[in-house]
């Protein structure tokens, strides 16, 4: 089965992939599907916010909705946003204006009816709902705008990605809008199906990325390939493993463990939900430099490591002749030119993208011209699973 993720135009094409690189790790059954679109949310309108209580209350579709709906036959860089003022300004559309938008996309597409339709959207809905479903239980969209309110100094894509995960376990076990109100927990219970009315209780769900007893004997009941409920599931627990690491990181002030792994050492950090760095060979080469000598070195000695640097540079680069790599090479080691400062700042940018700039600070390169640089981590924090 396939979820179709399509990207309303209001939502920053990184964050967008930023969010699927955190599905990304989780395999099996079902397969989430990008999709770009320049779609724009009809009846969109701004409204003013006045304050935090009418801003973090939500509105409980009347049942009565709940029942007209089934009787139809149908973190640029905007990850890191900007704190929320009141009054705040925002846009908001009405309900079925998003499902126009997953039905379109169906047609065009030719989507397979059994298969799952997200909309993220930066655009808010009339119900302030952080996300919702059509009477088809096929269609939905995530309100990807905001989350910095509720975690504050967590990267957006995690809270994202853990909506999209969770309502495709929804709507697979209920696969009826009707069923959905007796089955919303209106006193949270740290459970996939608590309603949230209040929008700061999302914090306990994301802590416990748990499913009641009640809500298992739904499942149970449903039918769900059991191989979907276990990748659903392992994506639920790694997104919070990632959030219980960010909020033990502020208490302890300890960062992650680094892992190099494997001969063209894979750069992961276990910690955060085993979230990995993804460098170029080039980026690789210099990271994996400075994490070998944290007493640091200055870019006018760099030459004097030129034998190291180009073994490991040869062994992460599969492109390009001998002479182009060992060129390469010299231009990053010439003193005299900027291409060494544009690799570390490329790498402070992977790294802010994998882990937010509070904690991504942890593990920069830094130094003054002139200067040693180094990144400052203990040597016990670094774990090499393969010799360099």
């Amino acid at each position: 089965m396939k979820v179709h993720l399509v990207r309303a135009k209001d939502f920053s094409p990184s964050s967008f992939q930023s969010v699927l690189q955190v599905l990304k790790p989780y395999h099996g059954p079902i397969e989430f599907v990008s999709a770009e679109t320049d779609t724009e949310i009809k009846s969109a309108i701004e409204i003013e916010i006045l304050d935090v209580r009418e801003f973090e209350k939500a509105k409980e579709l009347p049942r009565a909705e709940f029942s007209m709906l089934s009787g139809k036959k149908n973190f640029s860089s905007d990850m890191y946003r900007e704190k929320i003022e009141f009054p705040h300004t925002a846009k908001r559309a009405k309900w079925d204006s998003f499902f126009e938008v997953c039905k379109a996309y169906r047609i065009e597409k030719n989507v397979n009816p059994n298969d799952i339709v997200l909309l993220l959207t930066d655009t808010a809905n009339e119900y302030n709902w952080f996300g919702g479903p059509d009477a088809s239980m096929k269609n939905a969209f995530i309100h990807t705008a905001d989350w910095h309110h509720y975690f504050e100094g967590l990267n957006e894509r995690f809270p994202i990605a853990f909506e999209i995960v969770a309502w495709t376990l929804r709507m697979l076990m209920l696969g009826d809008a009707a069923r959905m109100a007796a089955h919303w927990h209106m006193e949270p219970k740290g459970c996939i199906s608590d309603f949230c009315k209040q929008k700061n209780e999302i914090v306990l769900k994301m802590r416990t990325a748990d499913i009641c007893p009640k809500c298992m004997e739904v499942i149970k009941n449903s039918g769900i390939n059991m191989l979907s409920l276990g990748q659903l599931m392992d994506a639920m627990e790694g997104i919070r493993r990632y959030f219980l690491a960010v909020m033990r990181t502020d208490f302890l002030s300890r960062p992650s463990r680094i892992l190099i792994e494997s001969y063209t050492h894979r750069i992961f950090f276990p910690d955060y939900g085993n979230l990995e760095l993804n460098l170029n060979p080039k980026q690789r080469t210099i990271y994996c430099f400075f994490l070998r000598h944290l007493e640091g070195v200055r870019f006018v000695d760099l030459i004097d490591h030129s034998s190291e640097l180009g073994h490991l540079y040869r062994r992460f680069s599969n492109q390009g002749s001998p002479e182009e790599i060992e060129e390469s090479l010299n231009l990053l080691i010439n003193p005299m030119d900027n291409n060494l400062n544009e690799v570390l700042s490329k790498i402070k940018k992977r790294l802010n993208e994998t882990l937010g700039p509070r904690i991504a600070e942890k593990y920069y390169i830094k130094g003054s011209r002139g200067e040693t640089y180094k990144i400052e981590l203990d040597s016990e924090l670094i774990d090499y699973q393969s010799e360099l």
